[in-house]
C-alpha cells in the first residue's frame, strides 16, 4: 500500500524529487558505504541519486559526473525491468522521466533502450538512455567510486548479487531499500555498519560524543531544505564530520576542501604544456566536465600546433553541452597550422553546422585539411556548388577524390549518378594497373610508400561506394547491382561485396536481377546473389520460388537454400514433390523443409515417412 500511495504522489506532485531521502534516513545501513572506508582525516563525499541536480538522475553520464565533481560514494536506486534486466530508476513512473509512459517494471528493457531520459531536462541532454546496472557497476569500478544501492524492486536481490560478483564489486557497495534477500543470500552485506547520519546544524560536541561511541558521522544536506546550505556543510565539516550528503556534488566538494575548480586548473595546467600525449588527455578528461565554461579554452588548444592535441580539443567541442556553435571554430578553420584547420572542419561536420561555414574552405592547399573539409560537408545541411567539388573528384590526392565523391553524392544527388560510376571504373582500372605492374616485376617487398599508395586507393573505392549507396532511384540501383555483380578475382571484389550489402535493404523492389545472377559462372557473383536475396527479405520469394523450377542444378540448389533460410512456407508445395523425387535436389529439398518446419513449428508435418 505504501508503494502505491508514493506512486501517486509521484504522478501529481513535483515535490517527490525529495521523498526518497526518508527511506535513505530509515536505513542507516545504507551509509556504511562512506563509514566504512573513511580514510583518516578525510571528510567523504556521497552523492545523492547520482549527480542529479547536474545531470539527469540515474544515468551513466549523471554517474560519472558525480565522480569527477569529487563523490567518495553515489546512490543509485534499481528496479528490474518486465524480462529481468535490473536497470537504474527511481520512481518506476516513465512519464517523468522518460517520453514514454507507464511503470517500467512492466516494460521490457528493449522498449526502455529506445526512450530518450534527458530531455525532460533540457534539450542539451537529448539522446540519454535508461543505464543498465551493469554497465554502472563498470563506469563505478573505472572511477574508483563506490555505490549505495537503493533496490526499489523486492525480490532482486539474487540477480543484484550476481552482477556485483561478475564485475568484482560486491565489497565496494551498501545496500538499503527492499533488501531483505539479500541478508538471508549474503549474510556480509553491510557487515560493519556503525554509521550514523545527522542533521545540519550538528555541533563538535555532539560529532565527539557519537564518536566516542564509536559512530561514523554522516551530515546529510539532501531534501531537507539545505540542499544549497554551503555554509552549513562547511560548519559540519568544522564539528568533524566523518561525510557529508549532498545532491549538489559541486558544492559539497569546496565543504570538503576539494574544491572542482582546482581539478579544473590543473588539467588545464597539465593540458597547456607537456607531452602531447599527456595533453590530449587532460583535455579529454576535462572534456567530461559538465557546466563549466571550457570552451574558449578548448577553441585555443584547438589550434595547437600539435595534431594530438588539437584533435582532443575537437573532440572535446563535439561533444560538449550545451552545443558548440559554429562561430568558436571560425578561428580555427583559417589558423595557419593545416591540422588545426582540418580538426576544426570534422567537427563543424560533426556537429552538422551549416554547410555556409566551410564552403569558403574548398581552396585549402593542404590535401589533408581539403579531405576534412569535403567529408565534413557530406554531412551539413545547406548547398554546395557542384562546380566546386567535381573538379577535386580527379584531384592528386586519392583521399580528397573520395571525399569530394560523398559529398557531391550530398548536394548534388543527379549530378553526381552521371559522374560517379565511371569515376568509380576508372579508379578500379587504375589499381587493376599497379597491381599488374606489380607481378610483372615478380611480386617484390613492397616498401611503406607502395603500401600507402594500395591502401589509398583501397580507401577511395569504399568512398565512391559509400556515396553510390547514398543515391535513390532505379538508376541508381543499376549502377549498384552493376557493381555487386561484377565477375573476377581482382582488388575491386571488396568493392563489390560491399554494393551487395548495400543492395539487401533494396533488392526487395526489383529482385529479378539477382535472381539470375544465381546462375553466374562465377561463383564469387552468384553466392553474392543467394546471400542478398537471403537477406532481402519476403518481398524477393516470388521471384525465387520461380526459380525452384530453373532447368539449371545450380540454381535450383541455390533457390531452396534460399527460402529455406527465410522460412518460406510458401514454397512447401514445390519442395515437399523436389524431397519426393528421385532427383539430386531431393536431400537439399529435405533438409529445406526441416528447416522451415522448425520455423514454423505450429504447421503440420506434410513430410511423413521421408523423415
Amino acid at each position: 500500500m505504501r508503494d502505491i500511495i508514493l506512486r501517486f504522489v509521484i504522478a501529481v506532485s513535483a515535490l517527490t524529487l525529495l521523498l526518497p531521502l526518508a527511506a535513505l534516513a530509515q536505513t542507516q545501513s545504507i551509509a556504511t558505504s562512506a563509514a566504512g572506508t573513511s580514510q583518516p582525516k578525510r571528510v567523504e563525499l556521497l552523492c545523492h541519486r547520482t549527480a542529479n541536480e547536474d545531470i539527469p538522475e540515474n544515468t551513466l553520464d549523471s554517474l560519472e559526473q558525480a565522480a569527477l565533481l569529487g563523490c567518495d560514494v553515489v546512490e543509485i536506486d534499481l528496479r528490474r525491468t518486465l524480462d529481468g534486466q535490473i536497470v537504474l530508476n527511481h520512481d518506476g513512473v516513465l512519464d517523468r522521466l522518460t517520453d514514454g509512459f507507464g511503470e517500467l517494471e512492466q516494460t521490457y528493457y528493449g522498449d526502455l533502450a529506445l526512450r530518450d531520459v534527458g530531455s525532460w531536462m533540457g534539450e542539451r541532454f537529448d539522446g540519454l538512455h535508461i543505464a543498465m546496472f551493469e554497465d554502472a557497476l563498470r563506469l563505478a569500478r573505472r572511477r574508483n567510486i563506490r555505490l549505495i544501492l537503493d533496490m526499489k524492486t523486492k525480490g532482486i536481490g539474487p540477480e543484484v548479487l550476481a552482477l556485483l560478483r561478475q564485475e568484482n564489486m560486491l565489497d565496494r557497495v551498501r545496500f538499503g531499500g527492499e533488501w531483505d534477500d539479500v541478508r538471508h543470500l549474503y549474510p556480509e552485506a553491510n557487515a560493519g555498519d556503525s554509521s550514523k547520519w545527522v542533521q545540519p546544524g550538528v555541533t563538535a560536541s555532539q560529532v565527539e560524543a557519537l564518536h566516542h561511541e564509536g559512530m561514523k558521522v554522516i551530515a546529510n544536506f539532501s531534501a531537507n531544505g539545505h540542499e544549497m546550505d554551503l555554509a552549513g556543510m562547511q560548519s559540519a565539516v568544522a564539528a568533524g564530520v566523518d561525510g557529508i550528503n549532498v545532491d549538489y556534488p559541486r558544492l559539497g566538494a569546496d565543504a570538503v576542501g576539494r574544491p572542482v575548480e582546482a581539478k579544473l586548473k590543473s588539467l588545464s595546467a597539465a593540458a597547456d604544456a607537456g607531452d602531447a600525449t599527456a595533453r590530449a588527455a587532460a583535455i579529454l578528461e576535462l572534456s567530461r566536465y559538465r557546466g563549466f565554461a571550457l570552451q574558449g579554452d578548448f577553441a585555443r588548444w584547438l589550434q595547437d600546433e600539435d595534431d594530438h592535441v588539437s584533435r582532443a580539443a575537437a573532440l572535446a567541442l563535439v561533444t560538449a553541452r550545451p552545443q558548440t556553435p559554429a562561430a568558436a571554430f571560425s578561428d580555427a578553420v583559417r589558423s595557419a597550422h593545416p591540422d588545426a584547420r582540418a580538426n576544426a572542419a570534422w567537427a563543424l561536420g560533426m556537429l552538422r553546422a551549416p554547410a555556409s561555414a566551410l564552403v569558403p574552405e574548398l581552396h585549402d592547399p593542404d590535401p589533408v585539411a581539403l579531405h576534412e573539409v569535403l567529408l565534413a560537408l557530406s554531412r551539413m545541411p545547406g548547398t554546395v556548388s557542384a562546380t566546386r567539388l567535381v573538379p577535386l573528384l580527379t584531384h592528386a590526392d586519392l583521399r580528397v577524390r573520395g571525399a569530394a565523391a560523398l559529398a557531391l553524392a550530398r548536394h548534388d544527388p543527379d549530378l553526381a549518378l552521371q559522374v560517379l560510376p565511371p569515376r568509380m571504373q576508372a579508379e578500379i582500372d587504375a589499381q587493376r594497373g599497379i597491381a599488374e605492374d606489380y607481378i610483372r616485376r615478380g611480386q617484390p617487398q613492397l616498401t611503406p610508400a607502395e603500401i600507402e599508395v594500395f591502401r589509398e586507393h583501397f580507401a577511395i573505392q569504399m568512398k565512391l561506394v559509400q556515396a553510390l549507396a547514398t543515391l535513390k532511384g532505379n538508376v541508381a540501383m543499376q549502377q549498384m547491382e552493376a557493381l555487386a555483380f561484377r565477375p573476377g578475382n581482382d582488388y575491386s571484389q571488396l568493392d563489390a561485396a560491399v554494393a551487395a550489402f548495400h543492395l539487401w535493404d533494396r533488392i526487395g523492389s526489383d529482385p529479378q536481377a539477382a535472381v539470375a545472377q544465381l546462375a553466374a559462372p562465377d561463383t564469387g557473383v552468384a553466392d553474392r546473389a543467394e546471400w542478398m536475396l537471403v537477406k532481402g527479405g519476403p518481398a524477393v520469394l516470388p521471384e525465387v520460388r520461380n526459380a525452384l523450377h530453373s532447368s539449371n542444378t545450380a540454381v535450383r540448389a541455390r533457390a531452396i537454400r534460399i527460402v529455406a533460410w527465410q522460412g518460406d512456407q510458401g514454397a512447401l508445395e514445390v519442395l515437399q514433390n523436389l524431397a519426393n523425387s528421385q532427383s539430386e535436389d531431393a536431400p537439399t529439398a529435405r533438409w529445406a523443409i526441416a528447416k522451415i518446419h522448425t520455423l514454423h513449428p505450429a504447421q503440420p508435418d506434410r513430410v511423413g515417412a521421408d523423415f
